[in-house]
């Protein structure tokens, strides 16, 4: 039996009122070193805020799924098949966005899991784990990590596509396809999908007996403004090149924008390839070439491992989907 509120005040030497503002985060009425002496007690007695009984045999309904950016079609595309998934159980999807802001992130885990959610399913915005992060476990309630990975936070099970390879095998056609110079537009520095990305690319280069150069790499923040604006540098400092391998479509479509801008012919002075297929890929002028992501099938795989943790049932640990490359009008 877990401690109760009661228990803990008394354990604490505080009032009900004092640990219930520590429970729920409230930034004022508790002294840091009273809220710290609180916390120790609430962590060793491994008590959660769930308003009236024991978490573990009350079952919300509801999983938790955090994103980084609720305005990528990518990410869109996640919610969606997640939350078909979970209609067929009768799970409630409770969607949260983090703004690519890891305090964010950590800040919503620790308010989900106070108010009782079923399991996590979760898309980081970030680079390395916080102790917020072991708070679902430590409640014993199961978490899934989608797309991505952290460094630390192995122990939970993951979906993510194989970008390495999928990175490699884009950067090989575009060689083939004629492409002597290749620059990488690639995401957030430091997240897993963004570096598994340019680890493909350099793989390539390096199959191909090409340098790999530092200047040749520029960091689009998965956003189109962010392609844009690493063309329209490059162009600046003077990089020549004749192809671009984009870590996501939007970035991929804001180098589309900056080339036609600066009068390249694309494909005939410079190819790209995009990652994602999002939807409206298909219908920019020229068509982006891309990789499709197994975007629904992840997204429900994903769904499905939570809902079979949170039911007691044993899962394949970490499970790695491989993407395909579409070619359209944007290559040669």
């Amino acid at each position: 039996m877990k401690a109760t509120v009661e228990e803990i005040a008394r354990m604490a030497g505080v009032s009900k009122a004092t640990v219930s503002r520590v429970l729920n985060d409230s930034p004022s009425g508790v002294g840091k070193e009273t809220r710290e002496r609180v916390q120790q007690i609430i962590d060793k007695m491994g008590y959660a805020n769930n308003h009236s009984t024991d978490y573990k045999y009350i079952r919300s309904k509801s999983i938790a799924l955090l994103i980084p950016d609720v305005t990528n079609p990518y990410f869109a595309d996640i919610v969606k098949s997640v939350e078909m998934r979970a209609k067929e159980d009768d799970y409630m999807v409770i969607l949260t966005n983090t703004d690519f802001v890891p305090e964010v992130e950590v800040e919503y885990i620790s308010k989900l899991v106070a108010k009782r959610v079923d399991g996590f399913i979760l898309v980081s915005s970030g680079t390395h784990s916080y102790k917020e992060h072991f708070k679902p476990k430590k409640y014993d309630i199961p978490m899934v990590m989608l797309d991505r990975r952290i460094s630390g936070l192995e122990d939970y099970p993951s979906v993510c596509s194989d970008n390495v390879y999928a990175s490699y095998k884009a950067c090989q056609i575009l060689l083939q396809k004629g492409a002597n110079t290749i620059v990488f537009c690639a995401g957030n520095e430091g997240i897993s999908t963004s570096e598994e990305r340019l680890e493909g690319y350099k793989e390539a280069l390096n199959q191909h007996g090409i340098p790999f150069r530092d200047d040749y790499v520029k960091y689009g923040h998965y956003t189109v403004e962010g392609g844009y604006n690493a063309i329209i540098a490059l162009e600046k400092a003077g990089v020549k090149y004749d192809a671009i391998l984009a870590a996501n479509d939007l970035m991929g479509l804001g180098a589309v924008k900056a080339l036609k801008e600066l009068s390249y012919r694309i494909p005939e002075d410079v190819q790209i390839i995009g990652f994602d297929n999002v939807t409206f890929s298909q219908f920019c002028s020229p068509t982006l070439s891309t990789i499709q992501q197994p975007t629904v099938e992840m997204g429900r795989k994903a769904a499905e491992m939570l809902i079979q943790m949170i039911h007691g049932e044993k899962i394949n640990k970490n499970i790695r989907l491989q993407p395909r490359l579409i070619l359209r009008e944007t290559t040669k």
